[in-house]
C-alpha cells in the first residue's frame, strides 16, 4: 500500500520495494496530498473531522497523513504492510498520543467494525481484480455501520491525458491498452497498475454495499508530473478520483 498517484515507479508492488523506498519516499513517491492543487483531500477529512471519532488510514505509508488526522480524529490507527514504512510512520506521530500505526497483516483483523471513518489513499491499485477489489473490501469491513470512507484512486481518463502529453516529448512511460477480455490495462514504467473510471467506482462501492456514493476530481499540475502541457491540452489538468461514500 502507500501513497502513488498517477506516477509510478518499477516493483511497486512488492512488499521489498516498499521497504527499500521508506528511507527517501519524499523524493520517489507522487504525494497526492501535497500536489493537491484546490486542497480538495484535506478539505474532505476536514469535513469528516470529529474529536470522538475512531478513523482508520488504510494503506498509510509513512504516515503523510497521519499528523492531520491526529489533530481532526479522535484516535487513529494506521495500517501499512510494509515494516519499514511502519517504523518511518511511527517515529512521524511519536509525539502524538492518539496515533499507533500496525503492520496491516498481523492486526488488521481483529479491527473489523471498528471505525467511524477510513481513509484509503491510493491503496488499491493492484492490477489484478481479486487485489484492488480485495482493498476496497477490507476498507468496508474496517467501517462501523453508517461509517465514512474517503477514497482516493487513480483515474484512467488522467492516464489517457498523461500518454498523449508525454507523446511530445519522445520519452513516453505510460502506456494505456487493453487485456485480453477487453479491459483497460495502464502501465507506468512497465509496471501494471489499477486505474478507475467514475462509473466503475460507483458500480464497484455500490456492490460492496456503500450508499450515497460522491466521486469528484483531485487536479495536479503538470510540473509535477515532470510534463509541460502540449497546446492542445492547456485547458486540461491531470487527476486523481477522490470518492466519498457510507457503508
Amino acid at each position: 500500500m502507500g501513497e502513488p498517484a498517477a506516477s509510478a515507479l518499477p516493483g511497486r508492488q512488492s512488499g521489498r520495494y516498499w521497504d527499500a523506498a521508506a528511507s527517501n519516499w519524499e523524493d520517489e513517491i507522487f504525494s497526492s496530498f501535497h500536489n493537491d492543487r484546490k486542497g480538495v483531500i484535506a478539505a474532505a477529512l476536514k469535513a469528516a473531522a470529529d474529536p470522538q471519532a475512531t478513523l482508520a488510514d488504510f494503506g498509510c505509508g509513512v504516515g503523510i497523513y497521519l499528523p492531520l488526522l491526529g489533530r481532526l480524529f479522535g484516535r487513529v490507527h494506521g495500517f501499512e504492510q510494509s515494516a519499514a514504512c511502519v517504523d518511518v510512520a511511527r517515529r512521524k506521530v511519536r509525539r502524538q498520543r492518539n496515533v499507533s500505526v500496525h503492520v496491516a497483516s498481523r492486526t488488521a483483523r481483529r479491527w473489523r467494525g471498528s471505525f467511524d471513518a477510513v481513509l484509503c489513499a491510493n491503496a488499491a491499485i493492484h492490477p489484478r481484480p481479486a487485489m484492488w477489489r480485495g482493498v476496497l473490501q477490507s476498507a468496508h469491513d474496517l467501517l462501523r455501520r453508517q461509517g465514512r470512507l474517503i477514497l482516493v484512486v487513480p483515474a484512467l481518463g488522467s492516464a489517457r491525458l498523461l500518454m498523449r502529453a508525454e507523446a511530445h516529448t519522445g520519452d513516453p512511460s505510460i502506456v494505456v491498452g487493453r487485456d485480453a477480455d477487453g479491459a483497460a490495462r495502464v502501465t507506468i514504467d512497465g509496471v501494471a497498475t489499477k486505474h478507475y473510471t467514475q462509473p466503475e467506482l460507483k458500480r464497484e462501492l455500490a456492490a460492496l454495499g456503500f450508499a450515497g456514493i460522491n466521486v469528484r476530481r483531485i487536479e495536479y499540475s503538470w510540473n509535477c508530473h515532470g510534463l509541460r502541457a502540449p497546446k492542445a491540452l492547456r485547458g486540461a489538468k491531470p487527476w486523481d478520483w477522490l470518492v466519498t461514500a457510507k457503508a
